[in-house]
């Protein structure tokens, strides 16, 4: 789903039907929190699914109810060319260099708050989508609080966020939490009918996706099925101490921001495999090492997100270093 698709087409994207009715239901009823907060994976369709809500409420030949937008009314037409004066979309700014930045500021959000206290201009609500809200600072939490706390009538924020642990308790208690089942069978059956591949190799690629859906197909369709394997097959070696945390950076240097989430997902899997046994290659690993390691791993990445400039090589390597350091050990007290 492309950010500027807003009509959800719930038989070509069945995973995101559930909750719009649930939030349909809730709308018609009078009950809909003033805040919705979004949690679903990178290349999941949340953008477009909260584009279709904003476009829904706002839609002139659908008042008072929550239903898919008509797509020709004037609201309609003005939220397609992103010019509603109603509604907004907060993301990261773009540098004069054309890059955009790491993180929401607070001088944004409080734009946008001051937007949302004035007089709908075509008389409806008040709509804001606020992107990765994750990537907000402190200070652009503390500005968004005051609004969720006392929001006008007829104003509704829309929070996207790829994990809703990286966003504090504080913005969480006072929105709707809303997710995607992207383990259903309709989501497998979706990736099954698009690629032709078999059930267990779906459930298998949704794994290494960390069950996000277009990330998955196009992770079967590229075929990179072999370069996740070998990544994972070198991280296997590291254990055993036959490849260095340095070599394997080298090795695998072209992945790039995409390395991090492989290696935290290997060691998800690490700590699932020593849950449900303590036999097999992973027995010798203490069950809080492989904890820690995707921590830290998630740790760096919450700091990528807000605009650290901590160094991903040296970062990752410290991290290696640990998984290295116990494979010596381990391979040291069995050569005994």
């Amino acid at each position: 789903m492309s950010s500027n698709k807003v009509i959800v087409n719930f038989d070509e994207y069945p995973w995101v039907k559930e909750p719009f009715v649930q939030i349909a239901e809730a709308f018609n009823k009078g009950k809909l929190a003033h805040g919705l907060m979004i949690v679903s994976p990178v290349n999941s369709g949340k953008i477009a699914f909260a584009r279709a809500i904003a476009q829904s409420v706002l839609c002139q030949n659908t008042p008072g109810s929550l239903s898919p937008a008509c797509g020709n009314c004037k609201s309609c037409l003005l939220v397609k060319s992103q010019t509603h004066p109603d509604f907004s979309l907060l993301d990261c700014l773009v540098d004069n260099k054309g890059k955009q930045k790491q993180s929401i500021g607070i001088d944004q959000v409080r734009q946008l708050t001051s937007k949302l206290v004035e007089t709908p201009q075509l008389g409806g609500w008040r709509i804001a989508i606020v992107v990765s809200v994750e990537k907000m600072t402190r200070g652009a939490f503390n500005a968004l609080l005051k609004t969720l706390e006392e929001p006008g009538d007829k104003t509704l924020l829309l929070l996207l966020a790829n994990s809703a642990h990286q966003v504090p308790a504080t913005i969480k208690s006072r929105c709707q939490l809303v997710s995607f089942n992207l383990t259903s069978n309709a989501l497998i059956g979706w990736l099954k009918d698009k690629t032709g591949r078999g059930e267990e190799q779906v459930i298998e690629s949704l794994k290494q996706c960390l069950y996000s859906p277009f990330d998955t197909l196009e992770y079967i369709e590229s075929g990179a099925e072999s370069g996740t394997n070998e990544i994972y097959s070198d991280l296997d070696a590291m254990l055993a101490t036959r490849v260095t945390p340095n070599e394997f950076i080298l090795k695998h240097a072209d992945s790039n921001e995409q390395l991090w989430i492989l290696i935290a997902n290997f060691f998800q899997q690490v700590q699932l495999s020593i849950l449900e046994s303590n036999q097999g290659k992973y027995a010798a690993v203490p069950k809080y090492l492989a904890s820690e390691l995707y921590s830290l791993l998630l740790e760096f990445n919450r700091a990528q997100c807000v605009g650290s400039n901590l160094q991903t090589k040296l970062q990752l390597e410290i991290i290696l270093i640990r998984w290295f350091e116990l494979g010596r050990k381990i391979v040291h007290y069995s050569n005994r």
